[in-house]
């Protein structure tokens, strides 16, 4: 038991707010996980901004991608076109979305403990209302 539990403990760090908001997403509209993901991330790197933009410049310029953070983010969403992603939750399936019981557990999800960026609700609703 101790085992799946350190097991749990390990896969959830560094998710951050990716999962946190595909969580919810994921069960009550029945979306795709990992598509999820890929649907909010640019929104949530753009929110964690302030904390890993320098980090996500050093990744950039590791990967030979100009522009810092900026060619990051366009690069990520060139590569989410490229595999055609869906560039919103709405154009996944997520239609009419009850965002107060979408958010309700968003701050509590364990994955936000780690993300680089404190999420309160009304962060969480500003983040689901972006990625619509």
């Amino acid at each position: 038991m101790a085992t799946a539990v350190m097991g749990d403990v390990a896969f959830q760090a560094g998710l951050g707010a990716i999962h946190a908001l595909s969580h919810p997403i994921s069960a009550m509209h029945h979306t795709h996980h990992g598509t999820t993901n890929a649907v909010v991330i640019t929104q949530v790197l753009n929110f964690n901004r302030p904390a890993i933009e320098l980090a996500i410049a050093g990744a950039a310029g590791y990967l030979a991608i100009d522009g810092g953070f900026d060619g990051f983010v366009a690069w990520l969403e060139q590569l989410e076109e490229a595999l055609s992603i869906p560039s919103s939750l709405s154009e996944l399936g997520v239609k009419d979305p009850d965002i107060d019981r979408l958010i309700e557990g968003i701050p509590r999800d364990p994955c936000t403990a780690i993300n680089p960026v404190e999420i309160t609700t009304q962060d969480a609703a500003r983040l689901l209302q972006s990625c619509l």
